[in-house]
């Protein structure tokens, strides 16, 4: 998959719910992630 389409992914998913940058009110770690509500249910159904 090419980094532009990887980018995308990821900031549809950020716009719509599913994730959030880990710690982002505290500066961020580069790379993690947090499920937000819709990213929680959808792992769980996977």
């Amino acid at each position: 998959m090419s980094d532009n389409r990887m980018e995308k992914i990821v900031a549809l998913c950020k716009r719509r719910g599913f994730i959030f940058q880990s710690s982002e009110i505290y500066g961020g770690l580069n790379g993690a992630w947090d499920y937000g509500p819709l990213g929680a249910e959808l792992k769980r159904n996977l």
